[in-house]
């Protein structure tokens, strides 16, 4: 599957021109689905992190190893992705989309990006980055696979609702980085959402690292979303920052 974990590997994390051309029709269907406008329902258990040594473990990766405006921006995902996956009455495992949320930025960060000669997208380096962190932790092997396709996908346009953890990633970060669906969203929600984790100018910031990694890789999803408009989709979020 394009964008998978496997897809990495073989690939490097490039698009071949069949696979532009497939994006680029994910893109056109995208644009044209009709927006859905009813709002999702939000409790305060959507901002509680499963509570086990392994959360506890990648928390402490996470502040090791992130910023500290992509550690706030992995906990929104996080909280955005738990409310579309039960207001979507998805079958989640709670435990493996809280550290895919928490790790799917890894290759973003100072000491786990540009490492493997054979990564050319930050996502595929991430989902790599992530595993050998899991490994470590003794995490089954289904589990790391599950966690690294998640990250791997979350760079696509659509993700199959299939992939649980990867559906909610995938839409979750989307909506704290281009705002989609955020009308969706009850504004007292967003608020409460930022106040717990503030942007610290995530806009600016998220966009400097995208375009590095555009200029870097200049054959990964990113680097073709950023020559079809991604940068705008940041700017106009509906965020303020």
């Amino acid at each position: 599957m394009t964008g998978d974990f496997n897809w990495g590997l073989k690939t490097q994390g490039n698009l071949n021109s069949i696979a532009k051309i497939n994006f680029a029709c994910q893109a056109i269907r995208a644009r044209r689905c009709s927006k859905n406008t009813n709002r999702f329902i939000y409790t305060e258990s959507d901002f509680k992190i499963p509570d086990s040594t392994l959360i506890h473990q990648t928390i402490e990766f996470l502040k090791d190893t992130h910023q500290d405006f992509l550690i706030n921006h992995c906990y929104r995902t996080y909280v955005f992705g738990h409310v579309i996956g039960r207001n979507e009455n998805l079958p989640f495992d709670q435990e493996l989309f809280a550290i895919a949320s928490l790790l799917h930025d890894v290759g973003l960060t100072k000491n786990h990006q540009f490492k493997h000669a054979n990564c050319k997208c930050f996502a595929v380096e991430g989902a790599v980055e992530a595993g050998i962190f899991l490994e470590t932790k003794n995490v089954e092997e289904d589990k790391i696979k599950q966690i690294q396709d998640a990250i791997a996908l979350h760079l696509n346009i659509k993700v199959s609702v299939n992939l649980p953890e990867a559906y909610m990633l995938n839409k979750a970060a989307a909506v704290d980085v281009i705002g989609r669906d955020l009308q969706r969203f009850e504004p007292a929600f967003i608020e409460k959402t930022i106040t717990a984790y503030s942007r610290l100018h995530f806009k600016s910031a998220i966009h400097q690292l995208m375009k590095e990694q555009s200029k870097a890789r200049p054959k990964s999803r990113i680097s073709f979303l950023y020559q079809n408009g991604f940068a705008s989709l940041i700017k106009k979020s509906g965020f303020e920052e």
